[in-house]
């Protein structure tokens, strides 16, 4: 995953293995494997420090958070 301003870019991999029983035989099988790439555009930046990703029984969940403006410092003038 690739965070860059208000841009998120994830890219994957698949690899994928026919388990084929001993005694038998493959017919017919589709292609399951190859790169993807998605990239998201957000309304905001995103707080790359605050970034959570985790991915279980095929579910990738993203935890983003914005990054908060920038406060204007107050000069006192003597």
């Amino acid at each position: 995953m690739l965070i860059d301003k208000n841009t998120v870019t994830i890219n994957t991999l698949t690899k994928h293995t026919a388990d084929i029983a001993e005694g038998s035989a493959l017919l017919h099988n589709e292609r399951a494997y190859g790169k993807a790439s998605r990239t998201i555009s957000l309304a905001n930046e995103v707080d790359e420090s605050n970034t959570v990703a985790s991915y279980v029984d095929g579910v990738l969940t993203l935890t983003l958070t914005k990054k908060l403006p920038p406060q204007a410092k107050r000069i006192t003038i003597n």
